[in-house]
Parts: C-alpha cells; sequence; structure tokens
C-alpha cells in the first residue's frame, strides 16, 4: 500500500519566489492602506496557526529532552492528573516526532489480534496524511516506511511505502484497553511499537520508552498573546518545512506584507501595528467558529478529513491540540444542555437512554465520557470517568434497552449505570470509534440527555 501526498517545492524556491516578489509589492501593499495589509495577515494567521502550533509542540518536546525517531507511551489510562483538554479514558496514548530528512524511518507494529490501535502519522502542517491501524492497514504485524518528500530510494520487500508531505511527523498511538484487568496486556502490546532507520533495519530496533501520561506532551497553547510576533514565529516554521507547491500563490500574497520563510515582518515599524491587530482579529474568528453539524441535541463535526480544504475549520480544530482524527477513524458527539436546551448541572439529574438495538454503530468501540467546563476530567468518589460498551458491570434493562444516569449523587437505581457529575457545570463526549455509515451520515441519532424528575 502507497500513500501519496502533496508535492512540496523545496526551501530555496520558496524564499527565492517570495522575495523575488515580496520586496516590491510589499510597499505599494503598504501604502495602499492598514486595511488592506491586515486582510492580508488575518489570512496568514488563520491559514499558518496549525504549523505555528506544531512547531511549538515540537519544541516543547526537545526542551523536555524527548528522543526523536523513538515512542513515548503512557503507562495507563488518562485520569484528572492530565490536565489536558478532553483525553479519552478508552485507550493508552503514545507519540513519537520523526526526523525524515536524511532517510525513512521504519515503523514495525505487532499483530494486536483484532485490537483497536492507530498510529496517526501528521505532517508540519496538522495534515493527518495517513493512519496505520485496525480500520487502514488492519490488525496483523507489518512494517511501513515513513519517508520524506522527494524521497527516491528502494524499500526491501515486505514494507510498505508511506510518504510524508513533510519532513517532521508526528505519529500519535491510541491502543484500546477494553477494562483494569486488560490493561497489561495493552502496554505489551503497544510497547512493540517501534522506529527504525531504513539503513538500520537489519539492527535491533530501540524499544519504546515510558511515561506516566504521553498526552501531558501535548497541551493547550492558546496564541492570543503572541500578537504580531506571531508572524515571525509563522516565518521560522515555514524555513524549517516549506509548504505545498499549491500553496505557492497564497505565500506570493502573503509576501505582500512581509510575511515567508525566514522573515520578521512584526520587526518592521511600519507593519507591527497592524500585524498586532491582524493577529487580535483573527485569533477571535478561529475561537468563535463553529463547523458543526447538530444531532437531535448533540454537535458533531463531520468535515475533518486528512487534508482539510478550509483554512478557518483546521485552525479551529488543531487550536486544541494535534490529533483530531478524521471523521472514518472516529466521530465525536458533543454536548453541554439537555433535552430542553438547558445547561448540564450536578445540580439537576440526567438519564441518556438508548432503545434497545439503538446503540452507537461502531466497528470498534464507543464511549460517553463526562468532562468540567475546562474539558479536564472531573474527579470523582468512585473514580469512573466514562461508560461505554466495555464498562464492567453496567446492566441493561429487560427490554435491551440501556439507561445511563448522570448526577452528582448515586442514583437511586445503583451505582451499576452511574456516570458522576460535578456539583457544578460539566459536559459530555460520545466517541464513536469507526464509526458506520449510518454515523458518518448523521442518519444516526443520539438520544437526548432527558431530566429526571
Amino acid at each position: 500500500m502507497t500513500y501519496t501526498s502533496l508535492t512540496r517545492i523545496g526551501l530555496t524556491a520558496v524564499i527565492s519566489f517570495t522575495a523575488g516578489i515580496g520586496t516590491a509589492v510589499a510597499a505599494e501593499t503598504v501604502s495602499s492602506g492598514p486595511p488592506a495589509v491586515k486582510a492580508i495577515a488575518e489570512e496568514a494567521y488563520i491559514w499558518g496557526e496549525p504549523l505555528v502550533l506544531m512547531e511549538k509542540y515540537a519544541q516543547l518536546a526537545k526542551d523536555r529532552n524527548f528522543p526523536v525517531n523513538r515512542f513515548a507511551l503512557s503507562t495507563n489510562l488518562s485520569t484528572p492528573d492530565d490536565k489536558v483538554a478532553g483525553p479519552n479514558v478508552d485507550t493508552l496514548y503514545g507519540f513519537a516526532w520523526l526526523d525524515l530528512r536524511k532517510e525513512p524511518q521504519v515503523l514495525h507494529v505487532p499483530d494486536t489480534n483484532d485490537r483497536y490501535y492507530s498510529i496517526q502519522l501528521i505532517d508540519a502542517y496538522a495534515n493527518s496524511f495517513a493512519y496505520v491501524g485496525r480500520r487502514a492497514t488492519g490488525t496483523k504485524e507489518g512494517r511501513f516506511a515513513i519517508t520524506g518528500p522527494g524521497w527516491t530510494g528502494t524499500l526491501p520487500d515486505g514494507v510498505q511505502r508511506i510518504e510524508s508531505p513533510t519532513n517532521r511527523v508526528l505519529a500519535l498511538t491510541r491502543t484500546l484497553v477494553r477494562g483494569q484487568a486488560d490493561l497489561a496486556n495493552a502496554q505489551a502490546v503497544q510497547l512493540q511499537y517501534t522506529l527504525s532507520a531504513l539503513s538500520e533495519l537489519t539492527q535491533p530496533a530501540q524499544p519504546p520508552f515510558t511515561l506516566q501520561s504521553a498526552i501531558g506532551a501535548f497541551p493547550v497553547f492558546d496564541l492570543s498573546g503572541s500578537g504580531a510576533k506571531f508572524f515571525d514565529d509563522l516565518g521560522a516554521a515555514l524555513q524549517a518545512d516549506p509548504p505545498a507547491a499549491s500553496d505557492g500563490e497564497r505565500l506570493a500574497r502573503f509576501a505582500q506584507v512581509g510575511i515567508g520563510p525566514g522573515r520578521k515582518p512584526a520587526e518592521d515599524p511600519k507593519l507591527a501595528d497592524v500585524l498586532q491587530e491582524a493577529a487580535k482579529s483573527a485569533e477571535a474568528k478561529i475561537k468563535a467558529a463553529n463547523f458543526s453539524t447538530p444531532v437531535n441535541g448533540w454537535r458533531v463535526n463531520l468535515q475533518v478529513a486528512s487534508f482539510i480544504k478550509d483554512p478557518l475549520a483546521s485552525a479551529a480544530i488543531n487550536r486544541w491540540g494535534p490529533g483530531t482524527h478524521i471523521a472514518q477513524e472516529a466521530l465525536y458527539f458533543f454536548t453541554n444542555s439537555d433535552s430542553d436546551g438547558k445547561t448540564l448541572s450536578g445540580a439537576t439529574r440526567y438519564r441518556l437512554h438508548f432503545a434497545a438495538g439503538q446503540l452507537p454503530p461502531v466497528d470498534a468501540f464507543w464511549s460517553l465520557i463526562l468532562y468540567g467546563p475546562d474539558f479536564f476530567l472531573v474527579r470523582n468518589p468512585i473514580q469512573r470517568y466514562s461508560i461505554g460498551d466495555r464498562t464492567e458491570g453496567v446492566k441493561r434493562n429487560d427490554d435491551g434497552s440501556l439507561d445511563i444516569y448522570i448526577q452528582h449523587d448515586p442514583p437511586a437505581e445503583g451505582a451499576s449505570n452511574w456516570l458522576p457529575a460535578p456539583e457544578g457545570k460539566f459536559q459530555l463526549i460520545l466517541r464513536t470509534y469507526q464509526p458506520r455509515p449510518e454515523v458518518l451520515s448523521a442518519n444516526y441519532k443520539v438520544p437526548a440527555v432527558e431530566r429526571v424528575q
């Protein structure tokens, strides 16, 4: 299997192209007035935010001395101690930063015996350009060579090629845990994810290393305080990871206001104030953007794809961190209100009722997870943060239906189907992994959250 991607122009070509037209045109654009400069700068900010965020995550990994081309793996499922937004409590997380400038990296995965896992490959522009895992490549043992742009070598027999659009790649791993008794089995599976340089393929691979929380390496970065400096950061990121050839026209437009590979427009006194305003307004647009579809009181983004064409949609999705799955891998349904449109609160009792035969239609698994207003997991006395298809002790009704009780105090029906809520506001996410066509088309209706009198 081969994954192809957009061809990227070389760094020298980008710099010479933008520099050649940029200096001459920039003065004309600036002289046409701040509104014209601001409009272009806003466009550059929105388009470039995913790239700048990925650069910041890569720098954070470097600052924490995480080695490149080697997996770092969580030993346990996420808990409220992981101060990151929206973690799942179904899979062990892991990651590796790949550097493909010298040669390809060969990813080895074991036979997982149909256990769900995914290794999401994300380029420097936050595009999930390929997957290795249960949905995409199956669960048999395999080797996959991740190659950088323009690589023309040959691969050994049995090694499948995956072409990356950039030389820097983030590989995010998720490995399903079927219950507490299954934790050691899941840990053993993920320890067999390895990376080897192509030239060292005959030598033993370096094993992954473990840490308490791999997802902790990806906190939510708020760029609203960056101001005009954002555009300097964008210039550095463009120089490190050249854009696609198809972005040439866009880069030429950015160059008119001094934005481009290696450039520092924030240092230009004629531009700094306008760039400051552009950054502020662009960030506000990103935070206000909503690309979700309403489904029976829930909201779901059905548009997440490997390459998101709308820059605003890409920025809005990636502002929470890298790794949002494409729709075919997983869909997330979100709500913070009940069937009457009132905000969810622990001061009220709720029920989520799945009629017989109407549980989420998936080919992998589903889970309902409760978060606080900040999207952090909420500590509770029974240490249960979700209810899903693997939750032990959950009881069905006599007719085969399922009721999940969401409230602060233990329900009168007992704790078997209780999803504990905090005293104050909270929100819910229903995760559907490997959703079936009726979920992808929004024909399946997640039941509304009902108040219990």
